[in-house]
């Protein structure tokens, strides 16, 4: 392994992922750092669900290498692709399921195939940073094992922003008012269970839940992953006679299930951990910990209390919390949450946004309009070259949920789909400013821009797609509503809404 390289990549989660194979392709010789001995990050260590749409009212909006590493998972049977949720409200216009152990496999084949140089169980022990400008740093392993490596750019995909933070970045963690933020959540998935019963349950209780969606196709996959797809949030009748029974103890008051991308398996993000500093491994354990005891509380109360689950069994957890919101590092342009929701655009536009403003509630139970927040964005929104360049250092970029943006902005940016269209943008920055021996702040975006586009990102609207992707998403949602006439959960309100 090299010690001196034109990009580091920090981060092996969807962003850092998605900025290695970005400025691996452009040519740079790049290094990706990761603590596991896997990649993925949130994706794979959290058990996440499926990933996050990449569409905006049937419009996509990312695209380039993160639909390449879709359509690649397609292909080793891996995910279904984007499916559309006939209601969005609540989960998005599309979610992409996906098989965890096939993600892992998928993207170091794909970063090899860019020649990319992996470094697995590695912390950031140090950083080089003088004068505001950082050029290096030095890895550790678990046995004290200290590698130093240089780099033209460094991108900082941690989550934290931790590199950011080491080299003396300011930042804001939450709100910049109170410091709160949206609650982290312990995810896990139940096998051996009776998914058909699960729907019946749901179509003939519709009034207890909060959302609830068919999900619907939008391509050929794999037979292995083929399934009756849907999404609810509710049971609350059953929640609150256990909970008055002290069958269940958890953050919510109501419980959300969706497919596992296997048959007869269910995906659980029902448990809420709230008011505890991620960035503080103290306060962090006793995340996990809390965590762990609502998995528990929760998979037993389905077990005995919901219908399709009475031999069903935890058949996976997380390997550590998902974690929603820490910090937000200070920027050469901080977006806001009026920028998100009035789809404003810039001239230095390297990705698009268009995922609600998903706020959970950060004090209590309770869900959206009660603590919570789900707005819709009026049109895409851009995302400025300018929110992934740090107020005060040079020789580093931003990428993930830790660019320059309100908490009310990251609300929207910060889910799996929307994060990775910003690790393309952050790894092609990096490797062109590589390219050109310049700092990061004094590059020309246009450059950038083009790099993007010919990788095959979405950085501006092309109507006439826009306007064919909608027009095909509506005529297989009208086949498939057809189709399982009768057999449906989502509300007649909303299957009014796809006739002609």
């Amino acid at each position: 392994m090299k010690q001196i390289y034109d990009v580091i990549v920090v981060g092996g989660g969807p962003a850092g992922i998605m900025a290695a194979m970005a400025s691996g392709k452009l040519g740079a010789d790049t290094l990706l750092i990761e603590k596991n001995g896997f990649l993925g990050g949130a994706a794979t260590a959290s058990v996440l669900g499926p990933i996050s749409p990449f569409h905006y009212k049937d419009e996509q909006v990312i695209n380039g290498i993160p639909q390449d590493f879709m359509d690649r998972m397609v292909k080793e049977a891996g995910s279904t692709g984007h499916m559309k949720t006939l209601d969005p409200y609540g989960s998005g216009d599309s979610l992409g399921f996906y098989d965890r152990e096939k993600y892992k496999y998928v993207a170091v084949e794909m970063l090899k195939e860019f020649g990319v140089d992996i470094l697995y169980h590695s912390m950031i022990d140090s950083v080089d940073c003088d004068n505001f400008k950082l050029t290096g740093l030095t890895t550790v392993s678990k046995g004290g094992d200290r590698l130093h490596f240089s780099a033209h750019v460094i991108v900082d995909a941690t989550g934290d922003g931790d590199i950011a933070v080491r080299c003396g970045e300011n930042y804001c963690i939450g709100d910049p008012v109170e410091h709160k933020f949206s609650p982290s959540s312990a995810m896990f998935e139940m096998a051996n269970v009776d998914t058909e019963k699960v729907f019946r349950y749901i179509q003939e209780n519709q009034e207890d839940f909060e959302f609830l969606s068919d999900i619907v196709p939008m391509r050929e996959f794999d037979d292995r992953l083929k399934q009756h797809y849907f999404v609810g949030q509710g049971f609350k009748k059953l929640v609150k006679k256990a909970v008055e029974a002290g069958d269940l103890e958890f953050g919510r008051d109501s419980v959300i299930v969706l497919n596992g991308i296997h048959p007869n398996t269910m995906h659980f993000n029902a448990t809420r951990i709230c008011g505890l500093d991620a960035t503080d491994v103290v306060k962090r354990t006793e995340s996990e910990i809390d965590g762990r005891r609502q998995i528990n509380s929760v998979s037993e109360f389905m077990i005995k209390y919901v219908p399709g689950f009475e031999n069903a069994f935890v058949s996976v957890t997380n390997a550590e919390i998902g974690v929603r919101e820490t910090r937000h590092i200070e920027g050469m342009h901080t977006l806001t949450g009026m920028d998100v929701y009035e789809g404003r655009k810039f001239e230095d536009v390297v990705s698009r946004g268009y995922f609600p403003i998903d706020l959970h509630n950060p004090d209590g139970k309770e869900g959206y309009g009660n603590g919570g927040v789900w707005k819709v964005p009026k049109d895409t929104y851009d995302i400025p070259y300018r929110c992934l360049i740090p107020k005060h250092i040079d020789g580093l970029i931003l990428s993930g949920r830790c660019i320059s943006g309100t908490s009310e902005a990251h609300g929207s940016y910060r889910t799996q789909g929307g994060i990775m269209g910003i690790g393309q943008a952050s790894g092609v920055a990096a490797a062109v400013c590589a390219k050109n021996h310049v700092q990061p702040r004094e590059q020309e975006v246009k450059e950038i821009q083009e790099e993007l586009i010919r990788l095959g990102a979405s950085v501006y609207r092309d109507e006439e797609k826009a306007k064919a992707e909608k027009a095909r998403a509506r005529k297989i949602a009208q086949e498939y509503i057809k189709e399982h006439e009768g057999n449906l959960i989502t509300l007649p309100e909303i299957l009014k809404e796809y006739e002609d």
